[in-house]
């Protein structure tokens, strides 16, 4: 069928067909006919015909590059093919020396180094293709967006796939299809975090932007940004939309640098959360892996014979070993996560929780294993190898890009039985409370520079960049967390509100219009007086630093100093539990409270760090008291053992030896009190007492048959002997 002479011409060029490629298209349909009918040799002297009329048209060479390629693929022997294919690359260098802005090469050589895996190669080669074509060549436009769209999601860099396929539908306006799958991923159903999914958008900026950035190439919006960061670089809205840029374009590196930037400036807590939060996606792509605080973890394993393979996933569903099994016919795929069921402690009642330990696939001929957490993955992987035996091959490790949902795996726990949904809802909550507010919270992170995101509060220029990690995780979570029916509806469960985790921080929002932009001040308008709620009582666990500072020590129980000191041991802030502790150790007996081991510890300990081993030791003999008078004496091992220990650091051997005798006189059969004595005497220097407790605790380790306890102690003999 006849091309319209008025549509656009498929070579690229954004002219007519009329006035472009007419003169010989027909000829070039011509070629590619005769080569689907098997008549190579004809087609091939139609086509090379058209390189000698018409070899000052780069489309010519384009579309003999073309056809070589796709000859190569029906070559009856790889040298031809191989063959073949170096002769539509030199083809296409024709055609680029006549025109090096030529799109339709850029897109085919593109097209080539995506065929041969080369994701990185082509998706450069189609970014140019991009650049180069004309405007008005929107279905060429439209397709090598959608092809960058498909390269940047696989590279997990989900802002410049946005970009990307944002352009491709703005070229096809028609196509509801294309509308409908750009809306799946990046509506408001995606399950990509709302950070990595929203539409950004370019901010304004103390100078004028030059109109070229408004071409609607990014290679120009890149030169006009770079250049406004040049000539006002203390601007912190340049430095963003310079950082947007390079993201929409997926230069990560360039990105980040650019977004890191701007944070430093940054005086409005919400746009330094905007940035460090797309800053945190950022980390997440292809290529940022040294930067990442997240990653996938894996391992690929051969399958030599599948049988016992099968036998082992059938086992481990059988022991509620598998979550969430999935069995895809058609691929032959079986995937499911691996779990392991919580102590027994977090258990009680109705409902029995699991941790996801790791994810895996089966099919064709491969088994991949992966978690965040490496020592995970590979502790599944060699359960799985020692009940396969040789059924699969040596496992093979990768490091990759991680999932989204992956990123706060460890903070979702998943029912393997329950009978109380009710109650299963709140170990959800629970468990998400105690990993974000005490696990998560003091993990060091390479985007605060190595502090945790407590530590990272403190300082003026990370306390911004934790807005947008707290962001980013909150999105993550919001991806994955569990649903749940009500009435016709489906709706995600209520586990975790994120405003807890920002006020246990002190992360309070701070605006402030930058020095160097013009605002606008409009006359007041009269409003009617706004009397403020007043702010609901948190609990004292639920409490930040700051309000725990505050409280009034001299009101609160004996009970409530014991919460107090916990909390600010959770927060970090050692001197504020000393503090409660303290003052706890000096109430009245409350038969409710009757054990008060913490409170003395935490003061025993607060003394030592501040030097005061008299007042150390006077707290300990006060608690030993109180504890055996109120308590039953029920921690009259823990007291001991703290003394013993305040003695070794007071540098006190005799006093610290004595008090380790007083214990194993007492508990005789314990073996770790023999190995403890001895190892502390021996950080003393103190080998005779070393010598002592070692050979006791060998001779007490015999008696009872306790082979561990037997080697332990003969390391420590030895060790003895040497120090002397």
């Amino acid at each position: 069928m006849p091309l319209d002479p008025y549509a656009s011409c498929p070579c690229g060029s954004g002219k007519k067909f009329k006035w472009c490629c007419v003169a010989y298209f027909a000829q070039v349909e011509k070629a590619f006919e005769q080569e689907r009918l098997g008549q190579h040799d004809a087609a091939l002297t139609t086509i090379k015909a058209l390189t000698t009329g018409h070899a000052d048209q780069p489309a010519v060479w384009g579309y003999y590059a073309q056809f070589l390629y796709n000859a190569a693929g029906n070559a009856p022997t790889p040298a031809e093919s191989e063959k073949l294919v170096e002769q539509a690359e030199e083809a296409l260098s024709e055609a680029l020396k006549r025109n090096p802005n030529f799109g339709m090469a850029h897109f085919l050589r593109g097209m080539f180094r995506q065929n041969e895996g080369e994701l990185i190669g082509a998706l450069l080669l189609f970014r140019k293709a991009a650049e180069t074509y004309d405007p008005e060549a929107t279905d060429q436009l439209a397709h090598v967006y959608e092809l960058i769209f498909r390269n940047e999601l696989l590279l997990n860099r989900p802002v410049a796939a946005r970009a990307a396929l944002e352009r491709s539908v703005r070229y096809q306006p028609d196509d509801p299809e294309a509308k409908q799958h750009f809306e799946a991923l990046f509506g408001a159903e995606s399950r990509l975090p709302e950070c990595a999914r929203k539409a950004y958008t370019l901010r304004p900026t103390a100078k004028k932007v030059p109109d070229s950035a408004a071409t609607g190439r990014f290679s120009d919006a890149r030169a006009a940004f770079e250049e406004l960061t040049r000539v006002t670089a203390g601007d912190p809205a340049a430095w963003f939309n310079l950082g947007l840029v390079y993201a929409w374009t997926g230069e990560q590196p360039k990105a980040a640098e650019a977004l890191g930037k701007s944070i430093e400036l940054e005086t409005d807590d919400h746009r330094a959360e905007e940035a460090a939060a797309l800053l945190e996606v950022l980390r997440c792509g292809q290529g940022m892996e040294n930067d990442a605080d997240y990653l996938e973890h894996g391992f690929f394993l051969q399958i030599r014979d599948p049988q016992p393979v099968m036998q082992w996933l059938q086992g481990m569903e059988q022991a509620r070993r598998l979550l969430g099994v999935q069995v895809d016919q058609e691929q032959g795929v079986v995937s499911a996560m691996v779990v392991e069921e919580l102590p027994s402690l977090l258990a009680v009642g109705s409902t029995t929780l699991a941790k996801v330990v790791a994810k895996l696939t089966i099919g064709q001929g491969v088994i991949r294993v992966w978690h965040p957490n490496r020592d995970n993955s590979a502790r599944v992987v060699e359960e799985l190898r020692t009940r396969v035996n040789l059924a699969v091959q040596e496992p093979a490790a990768t490091t990759t890009p991680i999932n989204f949902g992956d990123v706060v795996i460890d903070a979702l726990v998943y029912p393997t039985q329950t009978q109380d949904v009710q109650q299963a809802e709140e170990k959800l909550r629970g468990h998400a409370k105690h990993y974000f507010e005490e696990e998560w919270l003091h993990r060091p992170l390479k985007s605060l520079a190595g502090n945790t995101p407590l530590d990272a509060v403190g300082s003026s220029l990370l306390r911004k960049r934790v807005f947008g990690v707290v962001k980013f995780v909150a999105d993550c979570f919001a991806g994955v967390v569990p649903q749940k029916r009500v009435g016709n509806q489906t709706v995600p469960i209520d586990v975790y509100d994120f405003a807890e985790l920002r006020h246990k921080l002190g992360l309070e929002y701070v605006s402030a219009a930058p020095p160097h932009v013009d605002v606008p001040v409009e006359a007041p308008k009269p409003v009617a007086p706004v009397v403020p709620a007043a702010p609901a009582k948190r609990s004292i666990t639920d409490m930040n630093a700051g309000e725990l500072a505050a409280i009034d020590v001299a009101a609160l129980s004996v009970g409530e100093l014991d919460q107090a000191m916990r909390a600010a041991l959770k927060l970090d802030a050692r001197d504020l539990a000393v503090a409660f502790a303290q003052a706890g150790v000096t109430k009245p007996h409350d038969p409710a409270h009757a054990d008060r081991y913490p409170l003395y510890a935490a003061a025993v300990t607060g003394a030592t760090a501040a030097g005061e081993f008299d007042k150390a030791q006077e707290l300990l003999s006060q608690g030993e008291r109180f504890d055996a008078e109120h308590n039953g004496g029920s921690r009259a091992v823990e007291f001991g053992l703290k003394k013993a220990q305040l003695y070794v650091k007071a540098k006190d051997a005799d006093k610290a030896a004595a008090a380790f005798e007083a214990l194993i006189a007492g508990h005789p059969a314990e073996g770790k009190f023999y190995t403890t004595a001895a190892e502390e005497m021996l950080r003393l220097k103190a080998g005779a007492k070393a010598l002592g407790f070692a050979e006791r605790g060998l001779a007490a380790a015999r008696t009872s048959g306790n082979r561990d306890l037997e080697g332990h102690c003969q390391e420590l003999v030895a060790a003895a002997k040497k120090v002397g």
